[in-house]
C-alpha cells in the first residue's frame, strides 16, 4: 500500500483514460467512499470495473481534508423543524440516520484497520443563549412526547454543568453519543486500496463540463482531455453548481475556519474527553475536538457569527485559500477557549495553525443524493451543510449500491429527504438565506 503523501498528486497513468466505465468526480469523504463500495459490492464473476476518479487539486484537498473530523449526528436539535415540514415518521428517520453513521464507521475502521484515529465519546451540545436553548430543549421534548428513541440523550442538570462539562454560562445542555476521526487518513486508506484494485486515480485534473450524450453515455471534458463514462458520480460538494447545472443556487459554497489550540496547562492536565458544541443564535454555531492522542490538540471551527453577515464574504465564496476569513474570525478563536471553559488559566500557546474549508449549503438544509433526474446514469453526493461526517457513510453505500443495480430505489437505505427529485429541485424555498437575514439582525444589534 502506497503512503498517503503518495496519492497527493497521484496519477495512475500519465495520460487521461479515453473511457470508463464509471467516472467519480471528486476526491474526498463522497468519493472515496463511492470508490470503496463499488468495489466491495461489485459483481465479482463480471469483468472488473473500470473506474477512473478525477480531483481538481490534490487528493482530498477540500473540504474533508480540512474540517475537524467531528461525527456527531443531529439526534434532536432539527427534530421539531424537520417533524413541521415531513411528519414524525420521516424526521425520526432523519435522527436514527445520522446516529447510525458511528457504528458503520466503527465497523468500517475495523474491518479494514484503519488508522485514522477514530474515537467513540460523548458529545456535548452547550446552548449559552435563551433563544436557541429553549428551541432545542422544545426540539428534544417534542421527540421524546412522539416516542422517539432518546434513550442515549442525556439532559445535563443544570448544577452539573461546569462540573461536567466544564463549559461557562450554559443555559443548556446534552450529551449523546459522538465520534471523532482524522479525516485525511480515512480518506487515503479507502483510495489506496482502490488503487489497488484498479482504479484509475488523476489528480490536478479540472473537470470543465459533464454532458449526458444521446447515447446515455456521459462526456467529461477536462483540463487535460475529454473522457467517455457509462456512468458518472459527482462527488464534488459545494463546487457541484459549476457542472452540474440544474443545482445552480441549490448548492452555495460557504467558507469555514478552522484552527489547532494547545491546551492550556490547566487543562493539559486535566484534559477534555468529549467533543463539543457550543451554540449560539440561529445556525451558528462553534465545534471542538480535543485530541485523545499526540499533542492532545483541539480542534476548533466556527466564527461563523462573524462574518455571516457580510453575504460577500459568507454566500457563494469558494476561495480556500484564506488562512482565516477576517481579523474578527481570527481573534474569536483566539479568544474563545478562555472565554467559554472554566479556569482556563492565562497560558499563551493559543492558537497554533489556521486555515479556511469550503462547504456546500443547500437550499433547505438536507444533502442531494441519487440519480438525476431526467439524466439517467449521472449520480449525486452532495451539499452535506457542514454535516458530511455524520451522514456520508451510508450514504456513499446506498450510491454505490445504486450505480451497481443491486437496488432499484434508494429510498431504501436513506431518508426520503436526502433524495434528489425535480420537486425539491423547483422548490424556492431557502433556509440558508432566510437564516443569514435573521443573523444580520441579530449582529447588528446586539
Amino acid at each position: 500500500m502506497c503512503d498517503g503523501d503518495n496519492l497527493s498528486n497521484y496519477r495512475s497513468t500519465v495520460d487521461l483514460p479515453s473511457e470508463s466505465d464509471i467516472v467519480i468526480i471528486g476526491s474526498g469523504f463522497a468519493g472515496s467512499s463511492c470508490a470503496y463500495y463499488l468495489y466491495k459490492n461489485a459483481d465479482l464473476t463480471k469483468n472488473p470495473l473500470k473506474i477512473t476518479m478525477i480531483e481538481a487539486r490534490e487528493t482530498c484537498s477540500g473540504a474533508t481534508g480540512r474540517n475537524g473530523g467531528h461525527l456527531k449526528p443531529d439526534v434532536y436539535y432539527s427534530y421539531k423543524r424537520y417533524s413541521n415540514k415531513y411528519g414524525q415518521q420521516i424526521a425520526e428517520t432523519l435522527m436514527e440516520f445520522e446516529a447510525k453513521q458511528i457504528d458503520a464507521m466503527s465497523k468500517l475502521v475495523s474491518e479494514e484497520n484503519i488508522e485514522c484515529d477514530w474515537t467513540v465519546t460523548r458529545a456535548c451540545d452547550a446552548y449559552i443563549e435563551p433563544e436557541i436553548a429553549a428551541e432545542a430543549k422544545a426540539s428534544y421534548e417534542q421527540r421524546c412526547a412522539d416516542g422517539g428513541n432518546v434513550s442515549d440523550i442525556h439532559e445535563i442538570p443544570p448544577g452539573d454543568y461546569l462540573s461536567m462539562i466544564r463549559v461557562k454560562n450554559v443555559l443548556y445542555g446534552v450529551t449523546f453519543t459522538g465520534a471523532s476521526i482524522h479525516p485525511y487518513k480515512l480518506v487515503h486508506h479507502l483510495l489506496n486500496k482502490c488503487v489497488e484494485k484498479g482504479m484509475n486515480l488523476q489528480t490536478n485534473t479540472c473537470v470543465s463540463s459533464a454532458t449526458r450524450l444521446p447515447s446515455g453515455e456521459w462526456s467529461i471534458v477536462t483540463s487535460r482531455g475529454t473522457l467517455k463514462a457509462s456512468k458518472v458520480i459527482f462527488a464534488t460538494n459545494a463546487y457541484t453548481a459549476g457542472i452540474v447545472p440544474v443545482l445552480n443556487d441549490k448548492i452555495v459554497p460557504i467558507p469555514g475556519t478552522v484552527c489547532r489550540i494547545i491546551p492550556s496547562i490547566n487543562y493539559m492536565l486535566s484534559p477534555l474527553e468529549m467533543t463539543y458544541s457550543i451554540r449560539s443564535n440561529g445556525h451558528n454555531f462553534d465545534y471542538m475536538i480535543p485530541r485523545q492522542v499526540g499533542d492532545r490538540s483541539i480542534i476548533l471551527g466556527g466564527a461563523k457569527r462573524t462574518y455571516m453577515y457580510n453575504r460577500k464574504i459568507f454566500h457563494n465564496n469558494c476561495d480556500d485559500s484564506m488562512e482565516f476569513i477576517n481579523e474578527k474570525s481570527k481573534m474569536y478563536l483566539e479568544e474563545f477557549m478562555p472565554k467559554h471553559f472554566h479556569n482556563w488559566g492565562n497560558d499563551q500557546n493559543g492558537c497554533k495553525q489556521m486555515w479556511t474549508g469550503i462547504l456546500g449549503f443547500t437550499s433547505d438544509l438536507l444533502p442531494f443524493v441519487g440519480e438525476l433526474p431526467d439524466q439517467s446514469n449521472g449520480y449525486v453526493i452532495v451539499g452535506f451543510n457542514g454535516q458530511g461526517m455524520p451522514r456520508i457513510l451510508l450514504c456513499a453505500r446506498a450510491l454505490a449500491d445504486l450505480v451497481l443495480g443491486r437496488i432499484d430505489k434508494i429510498e431504501e437505505l436513506i431518508p426520503e429527504p436526502y433524495i434528489i427529485t425535480k420537486n425539491r429541485l423547483e422548490t424556492k424555498e431557502n433556509y440558508l438565506l432566510d437564516r443569514m437575514a435573521i443573523q444580520s439582525d441579530l449582529t447588528h444589534t446586539s
